[in-house]
């Protein structure tokens, strides 16, 4: 029998970070690759001149590469969540709650990493992924941007692991969870 590839987390799951590096990584040496390939392509068949539309679509392809190495430098710091980790708040979940690991988050102003984002019947719960995250943006970011699709649900923000774990297992199990808020955070997402 053949075994079958396993297929790479997706946003919100665990090892999407770790995942999406090596990926990223991949795809930025893709483009240099292509593009000194086009270069070296055009000085063959034009006699070594490098004056030849070959080097302006090689010059093209830093475009695509200097994207993909953003994307790259913004998830470097970051390390995907423990399975330990995961297991023990996926234990406190009962109903139709979600979680979410893995989470970095862009705004204009900033980069924020969370580890934990738990939606439960009235609250979204979120773990901090690093202590030097500043909370209060990230509650604020987070409100706003629910706020304007319409999503709003209480949403607390914490740094330490006792209190959120605490918090999820005390909070009420969600019945059902809108769709579209699910695909609104996973949009959000890095």
């Amino acid at each position: 029998m053949k075994e079958k590839k396993r297929k790479r987390p997706v946003r919100g799951e665990m090892g999407y970070l770790d995942s999406q590096k090596k990926y990223r990584i991949e795809k930025t040496l893709l483009y240099v690759f292509i593009g000194i390939a086009i270069f070296v392509l055009g000085l063959c068949l034009n006699k070594f001149e490098k004056t030849n539309i070959f080097t302006v679509i090689a010059v093209l392809m830093v475009l695509p590469a200097a994207k993909a190495l953003v994307g790259v430098i913004v998830l470097f710091p970051y390390r995907s969540v423990s399975s330990e980790r995961v297991e023990k708040v996926q234990s406190l979940l009962s109903g139709e709650d979600v979680m979410y690991t893995d989470m970095v988050f862009t705004s204009p102003d900033k980069v924020m990493f969370l580890a934990f984002l738990v939606i439960k019947q009235d609250e979204i719960l979120c773990l901090a992924g690093r202590e030097k995250e500043d909370l209060r943006y990230i509650e604020k970011y987070l409100r706003e941007e629910l706020k304007k699709r319409m999503l709003s649900k209480k949403l607390y923000v914490t740094a330490e692991e006792k209190n959120f774990l605490e918090r999820v297992a005390h909070a009420e199990p969600a019945k059902e969870i809108s769709k579209e808020l699910t695909a609104y955070l996973k949009s959000l997402m890095a």
